[in-house]
């Protein structure tokens, strides 16, 4: 019998908190190390921290909080009634106290686009969605990831062309409240997360979420068919950009005019600022271009990881039982705490920023992947959650009349 210490807390599902993990360790490297290098046969390069992370991370991280709603509000087999009512008032104040926090971060000196406020937004959105069962979620994610691209790029040019200025820069902030057209814009429209267009990794969470992660067939088949979606996307695109000297000629321009070339550019998202304004955006898959193919990318990404990790602690509790469980506490134990140490992390960026100039960034990094293990150990042992998710979840359900 493991102890009590080592068991999950109900409606936990040990691959959820993994990938959820692996996602904040991937932000925070985004966060820290530099996205392009010198290097390559076109003098600036795409770092490794941009191949694995840039774009992903961020992606997965909302997809998997679209999980972790489905699986507060009733698994595969949604509530209803007054249960419903319930989840709806929980999330609505989740949303909110996300939010406030948000813009906290948001006031801090990191040169990070902190997703808080945004992630607050899509959570708000979510609650009109907490009934559905999972074929029509299914429905309404594809349907999102396909058209909203559309949508955002026929609504841009004039959202940047009325609303001055058009966006409230790297993250929204307590003064941005001042400036009502200004904060609407950034949050649905000309930010670093659209919401617009990633109210479809939300759902796509969702839908996800509301499948039976646990089953061994379902992870199985979310490892395959979302690396089968991820690679075919990323193929595509680079099949007809390399096919079509018009297409790279285009985007070569756009991109070299921002000082970086076009194969850097694709890789690390870095340099695409103006992209949209040709028609040859729709075959990219650049990291946050916010593009169909892009979208589709990185969810199957996140539906590969997710079934990947599931399958992985499966295994590692099906050959060692509680031994096996204690092995993901690591990943599992970040990735239960990751408000918090998302949150944490960026006020200890702002904190020591002047410290750490002169570091190597790659051993800055690895020292927060430390820290956030080590938080996630202490944590799963003594059987708590974060600071911010345990004043989250009390008041959440607080408000929602059910008990903490």
């Amino acid at each position: 019998m493991p102890s009590k210490r080592t068991t999950a807390p109900a409606g936990r599902i040990a691959g959820v908190d993994v990938a959820r993990g692996l996602a904040l360790l991937g932000m925070m490297g985004t966060h820290i190390m530099p996205l392009v290098q010198n290097g390559g046969p076109d003098g600036v390069e795409a770092t490794w921290v941009a191949v694995w992370f840039a774009g992903k991370a961020s992606a997965i991280f909302a997809i998997l909080a679209g999980v972790g709603l489905a699986l507060l509000t009733g698994g595969h087999t949604p509530h209803t009634g007054a249960k419903l009512t319930g989840d709806r008032r929980s999330v609505a104040v989740r949303a909110l106290l996300i939010t406030l926090i948000g813009f906290g971060a948001g006031a801090l000196d990191t040169n990070v686009a902190v997703i808080l406020v945004h992630y607050g937004l899509l959570f708000l959105i979510t609650t009109a969605f907490l009934g559905l069962g999972t074929r029509a979620l299914w429905c309404w994610a594809a349907g999102w990831l396909l058209l909203a691209p559309v949508a955002w790029y026929l609504v841009l040019p004039w959202v940047s062309t009325h609303v001055v200025p058009p966006t409230t820069g790297a993250s929204p902030g307590p003064l941005d409240l001042l400036r009502p057209a200004t904060l609407l814009a950034d949050l649905f429209v000309t930010g670093y997360y659209p919401v617009l267009v990633w109210t479809g990794f939300v759902l796509l969470g969702l839908a996800l979420g509301r499948c039976r992660i646990a089953a061994p067939p379902v992870a199985l088949a979310f490892t395959l068919g979302g690396a089968a979606l991820a690679w075919g996307a990323r193929t595509l695109s680079g099949a007809v950009i390399g096919a079509t000297p018009d297409a790279a000629q285009a985007l070569g321009a756009v991109t070299g005019g921002n000082g970086l070339p076009l194969s850097a550019a694709l890789e690390s998202g870095r340099g695409l600022a103006g992209v949209e304004s040709t028609p040859w955006w729709f075959v990219l898959s650049a990291p946050h271009s916010s593009a169909p193919l892009d979208l589709l990318h990185v969810s199957g990404t996140a539906i590969a990881v997710l079934g990947a990790c599931q399958l992985l602690a499966m295994a590692l509790t099906a050959m060692l039982g509680g031994v096996g469980e204690a092995l993901m506490w690591p990943l599992s134990g970040t990735g239960s705490a990751t408000l918090t140490l998302y949150t944490g992390h960026l006020v200890v960026l702002d904190l020591l920023s002047t410290a750490t100039a002169g570091m190597p960034r790659l051993g800055v990094y690895l020292c927060f992947v430390v820290g956030a293990l080590l938080i996630g150990i202490a944590l799963k042992w003594a059987g708590r959650r974060g600071p911010l998710e345990s004043a989250v979840h009390t008041l959440s359900r607080a408000a929602a009349g059910t008990p903490h």
